[in-house]
């Protein structure tokens, strides 16, 4: 009777961890609704643009306008990064292009509560609005972390001439059997973010920057990323990097100015070839 006790207890605690961790996974996943917002700082400021979503969500962008520009970059940010402090980033590093980024639902000035899916369908409700009014030649998107798997998503339901994803996972569903091995992920996660999925096999030019000492997004991960992809033109692994800390170092920037050349590149035509970096030079 007792070893039927302490059993069905741990079978209670069991549920109680599982379904604790079912509910809060929202807030784990997206724990950028949980932030303040602040203003973005610096020139040239952007033009504010407000996109209501077909179920009624009002989606806050930021949109830089470079004259004479005939390339789109749009900015997809990790789970907990502001909109604001994403386009200072990778303004800062795309000299020459138009960049477009939204606060994703539920972030910022954004209304709403994100899942996958309602990011992924606002990315593309992101890219019909701002290419038509826009008329690039180009147009790239930049994945960081989570942002890397709503790009992803994005290059299966809209033409892109290429993808920078930096510091990727294959899926998330992959990053949760992995970190909770005694649970039943598959069935429990509701924002899989199937990223390898997405793009195997498909033609796209993709750029890949990584942290070596990532601990978030383990390098298992990534590297299972990079087995699925048919057209990698740029991967790098940046020494000493972590999955926040790689975006101050100095190596960073080379990668990324590499990165964003060898997309141009491969954009104009057929495949420029794989090169990778896995150490600074």
């Amino acid at each position: 009777m007792l070893v039927l006790k302490i059993a069905a207890g741990l079978g209670v605690g069991y549920a109680a961890i599982a379904g604790g961790l079912y509910l809060l996974q929202d807030l784990l996943v997206f724990p950028g609704t949980a932030r303040p917002s602040r203003p973005f700082v610096g020139t040239p400021q952007p033009r504010r643009v407000d996109l209501a979503t077909a179920n009624g969500v009002v989606l806050h962008g930021l949109v830089f306008e470079r004259p004479g520009a005939s390339d789109l970059v749009l900015g997809f940010g990790g789970n907990a990064q502001d909109a604001e402090h994403l386009a200072a980033d990778l303004l800062a590093r795309l000299p020459g292009q138009h960049l477009v980024v939204f606060h994703y639902r539920g972030f910022g000035r954004s209304n709403g509560a994100p899942s996958e899916q309602a990011l992924v369908d606002d990315a593309v409700a992101i890219y019909d609005r701002m290419v038509p009014e826009l008329a690039p030649e180009r147009v790239f998107a930049v994945g960081v972390s989570l942002g890397s798997g709503v790009a992803a998503q994005l290059a299966r339901a809209r033409p892109l001439s290429g993808l920078l994803l930096i510091t990727p996972f294959d899926s998330i569903a992959a990053i949760a059997r992995e970190r909770y091995r005694w649970l039943p992920v598959d069935r429990l996660l509701k924002h899989p973010f199937d990223s390898v999925g997405a793009l195997r096999g498909r033609p796209i030019p993709v750029a890949v920057i990584a942290a070596e000492d990532d601990r978030v997004v383990r390098p298992a991960r990534t590297a299972a990323l990079l087995e699925g992809l048919a057209n990698i033109v740029y991967a790098r692994t940046i020494d000493d990097a972590g999955h926040a800390s790689i975006h101050d170092l100095r190596d960073y920037d080379e990668a990324f100015r590499n990165a964003m050349a060898a997309l141009a590149s491969a954009a104009q035509g057929p495949a420029a070839g794989l090169e990778i970096e896995t150490a600074a030079e």
